[in-house]
């Protein structure tokens, strides 16, 4: 696997599809209820599907957006790239290893579900003395960054070890490590997006 890249464009255009392919077999001929649109900074936003069992990235904000992840350039290699490093690959049951496949392989009634949770979710994740957020936004709806709906709180490692399943949200609440303001119903609707 090359080394992942530090420019949004070339690891969703490079770098992804490239680590995607090894799970082009398992899923098939298998297609993605609708498309995760990744916005770093001021970029154009950058829509990941699956179609027939390979990734295909476009550009813009598809009508079928699944959901939305905005993210400043300073937090895309923190929480994009550092995750990416982290993840294991098993090519014979991708979705608990990579997020992304999670996420484009849910059925269409989860995926509908998703798309109709009213607000955002701020994730505000510390790592040592700097802090880095990431906006969730499901669908199409424009998100409000300088006033989402919730904010969830945590240590960035803490949301890392949740991407790549070695915890969940629900431990992390009980252990004191993520603390939630606002609409606590918006992250937990948005669950299967996230563990």
């Amino acid at each position: 696997m090359p080394q992942v890249p530090n420019s949004p464009s070339e690891f969703f255009n490079v770098w992804l599809p490239h680590a995607f392919e090894p799970f082009a077999a398992a899923l098939g001929q298998k297609s993605s209820p609708g498309a995760l649109v990744f916005q770093v900074g001021d970029h154009t936003p950058i829509a990941i599907r699956i179609e027939l069992g390979r990734l295909s990235v476009a550009s813009g904000l598809p009508d079928d957006t699944i959901a939305q992840i905005r993210l400043s350039e300073g937090a895309f290699e923190p929480i994009i790239v550092r995750g990416a490093e982290l993840l294991t690959f098993d090519a014979k049951n991708p979705e608990p290893h990579l997020l992304v496949l999670r996420a484009l392989t849910l059925d269409a009634e989860r995926v509908a579900l998703i798309r109709g949770v009213v607000g955002s979710v701020a994730f505000v994740l510390k790592a040592e003395t700097l802090t880095h957020e990431l906006l969730l936004t499901p669908g199409t709806q424009i998100g409000n960054s300088l006033a989402p709906e919730c904010s969830v709180r945590c240590e960035l490692s803490d949301f890392l070890a949740m991407q790549r399943g070695e915890t969940n949200p629900f431990e992390l609440m009980m252990s004191g490590k993520i603390a939630i303001s606002g609409d606590a119903q918006i992250p937990m609707a948005l669950s299967s997006l996230l563990v």
